[in-house]
């Protein structure tokens, strides 16, 4: 403008402008549970200003996923002027995961018999419903697992089984609870004893034989559902019967591990049915006179079983003949159990030998002498036999003319006869 007025305008743009971008101040990196609130007010908000005017603050979440639900978030803070000048920071926002699943119902115990009969559950269910425990967790899913080892358990013994729940960042919490396997069935007897006889003295030692019966428990078998059986009898002794022989009734028992218990009975006789071995007979014997025959002599016979043995002798006579008489001699042998067995000796009872007797000596008598008169002429002596007792001599004559008028020779034969002629 000049001194009268005049004027002359231009135009000078000047230009305010605002390239400067706004002071940030964000919260400190944090930690915080799964569950908790990552809400700024719970995790800090970010402060800023502006030289120009006023400033608008914003944040995005990046979230890195780590266990469970549990996660790196990356929050940055964005602070905004109005020109749109913008600064940008991070903060770090962790959220973990350490808190342990809760136990919302416990595993309750069970009890099943050993085979699993009778029981609408069994082992394996109870494992795989986690003994009926719940668990839940803030952050994330839950994994049970136990620690049962495939023990087996007898007579209602408990064994005790941890279930555990762990989450997925490793936090565990447990329950426990115990099963017992119940045994009350008893073994099965599947072979019974059998009855067992052995032949004294002939099979064998006889101790051996019944330990061997024994040992073997007759025979029987058994088995159980559950473990194993244990046998065990009642033997004690044989009975005593005749001799050495004897007989025991014998119960086994077959016992499981929970003392469930089934029995099967048998017998164990040792009998005697041998007869006594013999000796060999004597010779058969011929004798003269039944005088002559002694009492039976001792024989001995040996027996299987070393029992007593009782000799007896007795004869059979067939005297239907007295001049030959037949004798069976029996020798019985018959031990404690009444077996017998016997030889014979037979005995022949012959008279052969003739009676001897002294004749009278020749004599010479006169011819009024009676030959006749035994008192004379003289009578047979010393008559005897080896066998009769009752002897009577006779005599039969033998006249012949002698050496004068009136006069004999007489040949008198005697005869001496024993019963047997």
């Amino acid at each position: 403008t000049d001194e009268c007025g005049n004027t002359t305008a231009l135009d000078q743009i000047i230009t305010i402008e605002d390239n400067i971008a706004p002071s940030l101040n964000i919260p400190n990196d944090i930690t915080v549970e799964c569950g908790d609130s990552i809400d700024p007010s719970t995790t800090g908000t970010a402060t800023g200003s502006d030289n120009c005017g006023a400033v608008a603050i914003s944040y995005t979440d990046t979230a890195n996923t780590n266990c469970g639900n549990s996660e790196t978030i990356t929050r940055t803070w964005t602070a905004t002027d109005d020109c749109g000048n913008t600064t940008t920071l991070d903060q770090i926002i962790t959220i973990e995961d350490t808190t342990a699943p809760t136990i919302d119902s416990p595993a309750a115990a069970i009890t099943i018999q050993c085979d699993e009969s009778g029981s609408s559950n069994t082992i394996t269910d109870w494992l795989n419903n986690n003994g009926g425990a719940i668990a839940s967790d803030t952050c994330g899913n839950v994994t049970w697992s136990n620690n049962y080892n495939n023990g087996v358990s007898d007579c209602s013994e408990l064994i005790t089984v941890i279930f555990t729940a762990t989450d997925d960042c490793g936090n565990s919490a447990s329950t426990t609870a115990t099963y017992a396997i119940q045994d009350t069935t008893p073994p099965v007897i599947s072979n019974p004893a059998s009855n067992q006889t052995v032949e004294c003295g002939i099979d064998g030692n006889l101790s051996q034989n019944i330990q061997a019966w024994l040992s073997s428990n007759g025979g029987a078998t058994a088995t159980d559902d559950c473990s194993s059986v244990t046998w065990s009898n009642n033997f004690t002794t044989l009975s005593n019967n005749c001799g050495e022989t004897g007989s025991a009734t014998v119960t086994f028992t077959a016992t499981d591990g929970c003392g469930n218990a089934t029995s099967t009975t048998a017998t164990f006789n040792n009998i005697d049915s041998t007869n006594p071995v013999t000796p060999d007979a004597p010779n058969d014997l011929t004798l003269q006179c039944i005088d002559d025959l002694t009492a039976p002599g001792q024989l001995t016979a040996s027996d299987n079983c070393m029992n007593n043995i009782t000799v007896t002798g007795v004869d059979s006579i067939n005297n239907a003949n007295s001049c030959n008489i037949i004798i069976t001699r029996t020798w019985t042998f018959i031990d404690d159990c009444g077996n017998s067995s016997a030889v014979a000796q037979n005995i022949t009872i012959a008279d052969t030998t003739a009676p001897t007797f002294t004749v009278p000596n020749d004599i010479t008598i006169n011819c009024n002498q009676d030959p006749n008169d035994l008192s004379n002429i003289g009578d047979v002596t010393n008559e005897n036999d080896n066998c009769s007792s009752n002897l009577e001599a006779t005599f039969s004559d033998d006249v012949n003319p002698g050496v004068c008028a009136n006069g004999t020779i007489i040949t008198r034969t005697w005869t001496l006869t024993d019963e047997c002629g």
